[in-house]
């Protein structure tokens, strides 16, 4: 009976433009479209803001040339941020979104903004200070947040001090004062929730990293061998399974290697256990050099160690085998013996259709007993099953 497949999802090209327009507009990756999208809501921040100074100005709350001022030097400003955030020129930065500079910025045209209105409907204004603050807590550290509450403070006090005294009929005295005490009740207040926030913040961020650093230790005990750094058993039954699951479905072959060294337990007691041990770390130091990156080596127990070699038949494994005797015939396992070589006995056992797991193992054990009693030092390849 034919089989027929199911036709393939068509593909919107309205979706593909968006994404494409997405892409373009915010980046290519999602740290980029997080930043990104953070200057842009700036920009509208801006942009509405500057739009409330234009009608301010015709209904004379503001003075006539200020909304032309702020919007020449706002928009340009964050044109310049975007343009460095989207096309990553600020990925190496500790505050990769400029978060730090856009607030410096906003508390200066806070200040400007400040000095343009009104007298009796200047106080306004303060309340953007505010959004200053909340918007960076959650980016800064707790020094910079106090740095940026600081500093917005010296601005406004600065400006009202300084123009109070050079033009005290269109900025009363009395009124910048009485503004100044209210910006120093709230301002201190919002600083140190700013701080405390983003302290809270960078021990949360701590406590993740900690955490995925026990996590990965952890995993590391579960997968590997304490000694060598090999992956122990556990780990290496699981990716025989894996094995057995690819090659039942797409017929990737593979290569089982059980490998016992040759009079380890003379080594133990002519040399003592700490240069057994070095023996193993020996072994498995040369069997990682010489093998691939794709092949898996575990140690399979006390001396003993198993290969798996994906996409391999007998012959190439065998030649990795020869390679692996000659790296270790080269190598000093101990400046205390000098002359001390690891050699190590091999059976190898070809996965086949007809065989489970189990057996291809058998297979191998059988191959390698086969080789110790022939003398050791050598390698024997397990006979295919006979289907």
């Amino acid at each position: 009976m034919t089989q027929f497949s199911p036709p393939a999802p068509a593909h919107d090209p309205i979706v593909e433009a968006v994404g494409r327009m997405v892409n373009l507009v915010f980046g290519p990756d999602r740290a980029t479209r997080a930043r990104t999208a953070a200057i842009l809501l700036c920009a509208i921040m801006y942009a509405i803001c500057c739009s409330a100074a234009y009608y301010a100005a015709e209904i004379n709350l503001m003075r006539p040339f200020a909304p032309k001022l702020l919007w020449a030097t706002s928009m340009p400003a964050y044109v310049l941020f975007y343009s460095l955030v989207r096309f990553g020129k600020t990925k190496h930065l500790k505050d990769p979104t400029l978060m730090l500079p856009q607030n410096v910025f906003a508390l200066l045209a806070i200040a400007f903004a400040y000095t343009a209105i009104a007298p009796h409907d200047r106080g306004v204004v303060l309340v953007l200070i505010a959004l200053v603050m909340v918007f960076g807590m959650y980016t800064h550290t707790p020094k910079q947040s106090v740095q940026i509450g600081v500093l917005a403070m010296l601005l406004l006090g600065l400006s009202m001090g300084i123009l109070a005294h050079i033009d005290p009929a269109y900025y009363p005295p009395d009124l910048e004062l009485l503004r100044f005490e209210l910006l120093l009740g709230t301002v201190p207040t919002l600083i140190f929730s700013a701080y405390q926030i983003s302290s809270w913040r960078n021990r949360l961020a701590a406590q993740r990293r900690d955490l995925r650093v026990a996590l990965e230790q952890v995993q590391q005990m579960a997968t590997h061998d304490v000694l060598t750094g090999l992956y122990n058993r556990r780990f290496m039954q699981d990716k025989l399974e894996d094995a057995v699951k690819r090659f039942d479905r797409y017929g990737e072959r593979f290569t089982v290697v059980l490998v016992d060294l040759d009079h380890f337990k003379r080594v133990n007691d002519q040399y003592g256990h700490k240069v057994g041990d070095q023996a193993l770390m020996a072994f498995a130091n040369a069997a990682g050099i010489v093998l691939r990156e794709t092949d898996i080596i575990a140690r399979w127990g006390g001396e003993e160690f198993i290969f798996l070699l994906p996409n391999t038949n007998a012959e190439k494994a065998l030649i990795a085998l020869e390679r692996l005797r000659q790296t270790l015939a080269n190598c000093t396992v101990t400046d205390t013996v000098p002359n001390l070589r690891v050699k190590f006995s091999a059976g190898l056992a070809v996965h086949e259709t007809v065989t489970g797991l189990n057996h291809t193992l058998e297979r191998a054990d059988k191959a390698l007993y086969q080789a110790k009693s022939e003398g050791r030092d050598r390698n024997v390849t397990a006979p295919p099953d006979k289907p």
